[in-house]
């Protein structure tokens, strides 16, 4: 686009707000989206509720001009945009000082994470009135802390270049002039079953490939890396290790200037790197049975991972090759099968890289949390802004899959509870003509899963209750049992002729945005997702205390 003129001056075309359409049907709908889409008009309302289609390209639509257009204005003044959803939030808390959260929903690779950054951004344009140290600091911090989240915490699926892969609410806090003074963001769901496989044309988390492509030579010495990704089981199993949309030697500068002006020290940067790089070897640690014993067939691995770790070699493999566990009041030490050791390596891949995600988070949330230097504790309003995972559907889908799109089952009713069904009720109240407007109500969906004793999470909490008698298979027999009957659950054995699922293996269940087939293979796992007691007591006194502080 020539610039922002081009979208106030020219001719709007379709209609922009959905609720205008002479048809509401399916087919109608689709036919206006479509034609704005292709004249380049990404954005429709649907009363106040936008619709955006990802371009999967750069627009001209977020610059200065575009902000001064939106800010101030009502929200049907100007053509749709999220500048106005933005806006609308902004007002709405400054003029009635009350809280206002935005919440963002959609498929995976839909533009989720790209739209919570944009709604940041302009946030930060439209308060910059008082030019105080501190408001201009805390929108730093805000700003910034998006690239180390997404470094630590986005990933390329067969969906998205850049996919969240964790769920974030972010509450920023602004003062009574409506400056942002503060705020805090919780996350949700690290997929951290990722850091140890990944399907075909996916990746690790981009810290790993950062590393590696962007860390200097002498840094990569330190830590005993190569420059080759394809040296690394854990991220190299998807054949993807390079990405044309994506430049891991300059985003790698980006995460170490952005941890530095938010204020970790120096150490704490090289510690995260090392943890990185530990992961990395962790998962190039092998077994083999000799004699009655497990043994590391991989020496020189342990070596540099036991350097890493800040542990001794003695210690470490002990730990990966056998643990305690308790019998008839001792303590018995249990050596574990190939298969076993494997298992507690992995899990605890997982554990350190999760512990080290979730300690980032909450350096990030001291550097931005609230002072009450200057403010009364308690005027302060907050603006929530939700992104989390989109709804997914792969080839191989698995309890990561089942939590993300159980999730969007939440966030799918709680639209409907808000918008569709209070709307509704709130013109019979009030004695407006209107027709009544049919639609899913998902809430038997959200009971199949979450309902007490039958639901899907019910039945897998029992089966893990038996730990060693029930396995996957049994599971996805009593949820058969128990689901035969619903309208949105189904398997191989309930649908005989369905040769799309596998028999004994695989389940569907009916979800508002699409069927999505899961199989039960490792369910039981990942629910109890344990990690060995022998890796905490190892790793207490180590480089990272995995209880308390974990870093230094």
């Amino acid at each position: 686009m020539a610039g922002a003129g081009a979208e106030y001056e020219g001719p709007e075309y379709g209609i922009g707000n959905f609720v205008l359409l002479d048809e509401v049907s399916e087919e109608g709908f689709m036919k206006n989206l479509k034609l704005r889409f292709e004249k380049g008009r990404i954005y429709t309302y649907i009363g106040e509720v936008l619709v955006s289609v990802n371009p999967y390209r750069s627009v001209e639509l977020y610059g200065s001009e575009y902000v001064q257009n939106y800010k101030g204005r009502e929200i049907f003044e100007r053509p749709p945009h999220i500048f106005a959803v933005a806006d609308a939030a902004y007002k709405s808390m400054k003029r009635r000082f009350q809280d206002t959260c935005i919440v963002i929903s959609g498929e995976s690779g839909s533009g989720k994470t790209e739209a919570s950054k944009i709604i940041m951004r302009y946030i930060a344009a439209v308060t910059n009135v008082s030019q105080q140290q501190e408001v201009e600091r805390v929108k730093d911090v805000l700003l910034k802390s998006n690239a180390i989240l997404e470094a630590f915490g986005n990933a390329k699926t067969n969906r998205n270049d850049n996919s969240s892969r964790f769920g974030k609410y972010m509450d920023i806090n602004f003062d009574f002039k409506g400056d942002p003074v503060g705020g805090h963001i919780n996350n949700y769901l690290l997929e951290k079953s990722r850091v140890v496989t990944q399907q075909k044309g996916e990746r690790n988390f981009h810290s790993f490939y950062q590393l590696i492509y962007g860390a200097q030579d002498q840094k990569l010495e330190e830590l005993y890396l190569v420059k080759d990704p394809t040296e690394y089981f854990y991220i190299s199993q998807g054949d993807s290790t390079k990405v044309p949309t994506l430049n891991d030697r300059h985003d790698y500068k980006t995460v170490m200037a952005g941890l530095k002006s938010i204020g970790f020290a120096f150490r704490h940067a090289e510690t995260l790197w090392k943890i990185v790089a530990a992961v990395l070897h962790l998962g190039s640690v092998e077994f083999a049975v000799e004699g009655d014993h497990t043994i590391v067939t991989t020496k020189e691995k342990l070596k540099v991972l036991a350097s890493l770790l800040s542990v001794t070699e003695e210690d470490l493999t002990t730990s990966l090759c056998s643990r305690v566990i308790a019998a008839r009041g001792e303590a018995i030490s249990k050596v574990h099968t190939v298969p076993e050791a494997l298992y507690g390596r992995d899990a605890l891949a997982k554990a350190m890289y999760e512990k080290m995600f979730t300690w980032i988070v909450g350096r990030i949330n001291e550097a931005i949390e609230v002072q009450t230097n200057g403010y009364q504790a308690g005027k302060n309003t907050v603006i929530g802004v939700l992104d989390i995972y989109g709804f997914e559907v792969f080839d191989n889908n698995s309890f990561e899959q089942f939590c993300i799109n159980y999730c969007n089952e939440k966030l799918q009713q709680l639209f409907i509870e808000l918008v569709l069904k209070s709307e509704q009720e709130e013109y019979m109240r009030e004695g407006i003509e209107w027709q009544n407007v049919e639609y899913f109500n998902n809430r038997i969906i959200c009971d199949l899963v979450e309902q007490s004793h039958k639901g899907i999470i019910a039945i897998l909490d029992e089966a893990c209750l038996n730990v060693g008698k029930v396995t996957d298979q049994m599971f996805l027999e009593a949820m058969n049992q128990k689901l035969g009957k619903h309208d949105h659950y189904t398997s191989r054995q309930l649908a005989t002729g369905d040769k799309t699922l596998q028999f004994g293996r695989d389940f569907r269940i009916r979800h508002y945005a699409g069927d999505v087939n899961y199989s039960a293979d490792g369910f039981i796992d990942k629910n109890k997702d344990t990690l060995f007691q022998d890796f905490k007591r190892m790793l207490y006194n180590s480089l990272w205390d995995m209880e308390t502080s974990y870093l230094p």
